[in-house]
């Protein structure tokens, strides 16, 4: 990054984020091999159990977000806003709640309206909450 910045060109940082389980920040991009996409409908269910762990996805968004200030990066894209087809299922069996394989800083309600914004299908993760607060203090 340093040497891009270096160059007095605008850097952008099109896509970061992490999963919503433990351990996720560590797996990069491949977060998502934890999902078996078996079903023709899209994705079926995760391949073990995992841990739900939205302040290790705040916590890896905020991390990369003050390196990014520090380095002079010019504009950041978290990916992502929200991975629909990846729906949060909190009771059942755990494998299908398929929010824990999502990059997004929203969870997908399974159904109906969310609380804090009552006329959205989803509701705010941590990481949602961490973004705001990085720009709020601007």
């Amino acid at each position: 990054m340093r040497a891009l910045v270096a160059q007095g060109k605008p850097l952008a940082i099109t896509e970061f984020g992490a999963a919503t389980y433990r351990g996720a920040g560590d797996c990069g991009a491949q977060g998502l091999e934890i999902v078996k996409y078996d079903t023709p409908k899209g994705p079926g269910r995760l391949n073990g159990v995992y841990t739900r762990d939205e302040a290790g996805q705040a916590a890896y968004v905020r991390q990369l977000l003050e390196v990014f200030d520090a380095e002079g990066v010019d504009a950041v894209f978290v990916f992502l806003f929200a991975l629909y087809d990846h729906v949060h299922r909190p009771d059942g069996d755990p494998r299908d709640d398929l929010d824990l394989v999502s990059y997004g800083i929203v969870k997908v309600l399974d159904a109906g309206l969310g609380q804090t914004y009552p006329d959205m299908p989803w509701e705010p993760k941590a990481a949602f909450t961490a973004l705001a607060e990085h720009y709020r203090k601007g």
